[in-house]
């Protein structure tokens, strides 16, 4: 009888992102992206739930927040789960260094929000992190 090694197949901390543009072309840039696995990830998720349990177990109710914060804190997470990029250049042609300050700055602009749609696409693929074990 033959079977099948569950554990060829793992969960991944993280994953590179081919951005791509309208066209579905890639571009060149690739964006590496914590995954649901991930330990910063993870932490902030839970200190978001955390703090989410606290409120309502302090007052019984659910609170909705504004949805102007909902999407600032949106993009600071998205901020906090990429973890770096490469052949990201600016409007000179140089290289942009990878910060998450510099990161957060472009996630805010409305003009990115392309790319924002495209790595939020990205963080709800669990597929993206998940790999199969070279020993398979």
């Amino acid at each position: 009888m033959s079977g099948f090694n569950l554990k060829s197949i793992r969960q991944v901390a993280s994953a590179k992102v081919q951005i791509k543009d309208p066209n579905g072309e890639p571009t060149g840039v690739v964006f590496e992206m914590a995954g649901p696995e991930h330990p910063d990830r993870k932490r902030i998720t839970f200190a978001q739930s955390r703090k989410f349990l606290k409120s309502f177990n302090k007052t019984g109710r659910a609170e909705m927040r504004e949805p102007e914060d909902a999407e600032a804190q949106k993009k600071e997470n998205l901020a906090a789960y990429t973890l770096g990029w490469s052949g990201l250049v600016d409007e000179f042609d140089k290289p942009v260094a990878f910060s998450k300050q510099t990161a957060l700055e472009m996630y805010n602009d409305p003009e990115m929000a392309w790319l924002v749609d495209q790595l939020e696409t990205a963080l709800g693929d669990k597929e993206l992190f998940i790999t199969r074990s070279a020993k398979a």
